[in-house]
């Protein structure tokens, strides 16, 4: 048994990740990213 994923597998998973990158809106996106980088408040 492989464990490789046949080309129809990894569209599917790629087209997945795509779909759940779509339902998050942008600001939200730019929100986590600029509170990754902010420097901790004292």
């Amino acid at each position: 048994m492989h464990n490789e994923m046949t080309p129809l597998e990894r569209l599917a998973v790629t087209r997945s990740q795509l779909a759940q990158a779509l339902r998050d809106p942008v600001w939200l996106l730019l929100l986590r990213r600029w509170m990754k980088e902010k420097p901790p408040a004292r």
